[in-house]
């Protein structure tokens, strides 16, 4: 692969990477901008100011719509570990760049998938009791409005405790270069390039430095320098991990940072009031006499119909920010002037907040939660509000004072954005989020009737779950009831003595799964049953007898002798032989009836005193 072609990987790879951060900071890409296009223009704020992590953007179409800043989960790359798996040596995470980069990690390190108490830092010194082991990291990320993410690293080899010295990696040069270096297509990103031998590196750790001093959170392949100004020194340090081998780092030379300043764009002049006119330069001052075509951008949006060198400031620019847009006619690159800040309309004043809004409500699924307006600079009577809830997503679900959650929200904590307006005043917005996570509605179904044969059981419903239809499953000891599929059923034969629950799964989304219990086994049929007694001379060496009495037809018999009320070994029958062991003591006699379908009774005769 020549360098021609390397680089412009690199660059398909950063443009895919450049518009997702762009989608997870909440920046809108103007409407008629190519989608290959990932580089912005500095010190643009496509969609106005940030109020409590939400922006409020403007459409093609010129309406306002919120949009959050953060959203989802922050994201990584898998961890690696490097070093040697041998007692006496430090093995280290390789965590690699997040997003978002100031991202906070922590670590814990596992022996055999089980967490190694206190081993918590990004090194792990390897001792005897690791000794046969296989170790694993695992990296936690969190950042500020955004949901944490986990990963863990693949398990090293066994640990061994083998003697002598361990191999190392061998670092050569380190160079940064900007990431293409053709004249007619600058670039702001600066990326590293280092050389490894002695061992088949597999993580790389990059450190980017100003000064000599590591710059916090500049830990990718790629830098991008913009907002440094023209002073300073930069240079990156490289660490080569590979399995099995000691680390090694080697920093680059140290370059001007104004050697990688992106080239200009067309400068903008003129007055900006109202009606005034901006003029730009004839050309990209650098590009030549290569054709170009312009489109003037108000906060990132573009403006209908404005192409030329020239815009007239209207209304509508009014507290917004303009920028010219040059597009060459080669490459996919995209040129922005310096941007212009339009003053608001001078009658306009300042509306503050002076009380947060707060939201109350239960925060559970099915019921409606609120949120106030809060006090302001001026009277709530004079004010109109607008709100904006956030489904978890970052859209906006709901635009009235209640919202209320459903099962999406579950674990999720909702906020609210509150706009205030009034004639005279530039709008104001504040966002609030709920003081807890939204937690899911207690069911209030519950198996009714009487837990007996030939009894009808049915499930209450409950007024939320069930707003969608749902499917009906009776169960005996947790299997499937065959046909039983009604919201109420009668107890058979079969389900004496056996436990009775019912599952209910919702067919539409919104509901919820779940399984309803009885409280209880189910009752057979009653058994008619007698008191037995015992017949016979009841005297050591005699042969005595039961006599049941008068049972349900179709009973099923068993029989406990015993002594002083204490079963006797191996006395199962319906007759028994007094033993010399039972002489002055009790005897007596236990009978069991059974029958399907019905309650099994047990009945002990009279103690007949042994002769």
């Amino acid at each position: 692969m020549n360098k021609k072609t390397t680089r412009l990987g690199i660059a398909g790879a950063l443009t895919a990477l450049s518009l997702t951060a762009l989608s997870l900071a909440g920046l809108a890409v103007p409407a008629q901008a190519d989608p290959d296009q990932w580089a912005i223009p500095p010190n643009i704020d496509s969609c106005g100011p940030v109020v409590d992590s939400v922006r409020f953007c403007t459409a093609p179409d010129g309406h306002p719509y919120p949009m959050l800043v953060n959203g989802g989960a922050v994201a990584g790359p898998r961890p690696g570990i490097g070093g040697p798996p041998q007692v006496g040596s430090t093995l280290t995470v390789v965590d690699g760049a997040w997003d978002p980069a100031d991202a906070k990690l922590t670590h814990q390190w596992l022996r055999n998938d089980v967490p190694i108490p206190g081993a918590t830092g990004p090194t792990y010194l390897l001792t005897t009791a690791d000794l046969g082991t296989g170790l694993r990291v695992k990296t936690t990320a969190a950042a500020p409005s955004y949901a944490k993410t986990t990963l863990q690293s693949a398990k090293t080899a066994p640990v061994t405790n083998a003697g002598g010295a361990v191999p190392s990696v061998v670092a050569g040069d380190v160079v940064i270069a900007q990431l293409d270096t053709h004249p007619d297509r600058p670039s702001r990103l600066v990326f590293a390039g280092g050389s490894f031998s002695g061992a088949p590196v597999i993580y790389r750790q990059y450190q980017w430095l100003r000064d000599g001093k590591p710059i916090p959170g500049a830990t990718a392949e790629m830098f991008d320098p913009k907002g440094w100004g023209s002073t300073g020194l930069l240079s990156v340090r490289i660490t080569g991990h590979a399995p099995g081998f000691k680390p090694a780092a080697a920093t680059s030379k140290q370059r001007k940072v104004s050697d990688f300043d992106p080239q200009p764009g067309a400068v903008v002049t003129g007055s900006t009031g109202l009606g005034e006119v901006l003029t730009a330069a004839d050309d990209v001052p650098w590009a030549g006499s290569t054709p170009h075509t312009y489109q003037w951008l108000r906060d990132g949006g573009t403006i209908p119909g404005a192409t030329a060198l020239t815009y007239k400031i209207t209304a509508a620019d009014q507290g917004r920010t303009l920028v010219l847009m040059t597009n060459p006619s080669w490459y996919d690159t995209k040129i922005y002037s310096n941007p212009v800040a339009v003053p608001a309309a001078g009658e306009l004043k300042q509306l503050t907040n002076v009380t947060k809004p707060v939201v109350t409500g239960d925060a559970v699924t099915g019921s409606p939660m609120k949120v106030s307006t809060g006090s302001w600079s001026l009277p709530s009577d004079k004010l109109k509000f607008t709100y904006s809830w956030f489904a978890p997503d970052g859209t906006v679900a709901a635009t009235g004072s209640t919202y209320t959650p459903n099962e999406s929200q579950v674990g999720k904590t909702p906020s609210v954005l509150v706009a205030a307006s009034a004639p005279g005043y530039i709008t104001a917005r504040v966002k609030v989020t709920a003081p807890k996570p939204v937690t899911a509605r207690v069911s209030t179904r519950a198996i009714t009737g009487t837990l007996g044969v030939g009894s009808k059981l049915t499930l209450t419903r409950d007024p939320w779950y069930d707003r969608v239809e749902s499917d009906v499953i009776w169960r005996r000891d947790g299997v499937p009831i065959d046909g039983a599929y009604a919201w109420s059923y009668v107890l058979t034969r079969d389900d004496a003595g056996k436990k009775i629950s019912v599952s209910v799964s919702p067919i539409a989304t919104g509901g919820l799964y779940q399984t309803i219990s009885a409280s209880g086994r189910v009752a057979g049929l009653p058994l008619i049953s007698a008191t037995p007694t015992i017949a016979g001379t009841v005297k050591v060496g005699n042969v005595v007898t039961v006599q049941r009495g008068t049972w349900s037809w179709g009973t099923a018999f068993t029989y406990r002798w015993l002594r002083n009320g204490v079963p006797i070994s191996d006395a199962y029958a319906s007759s028994y032989k007094v033993r010399t062991a039972d002489k002055g003591t009790k005897l007596s006699v236990r009978v069991t009836g059974s029958r399907f379908g019905y309650t099994t009774v047990s009945r002990t005769s009279g103690a007949y005193l042994v002769g």
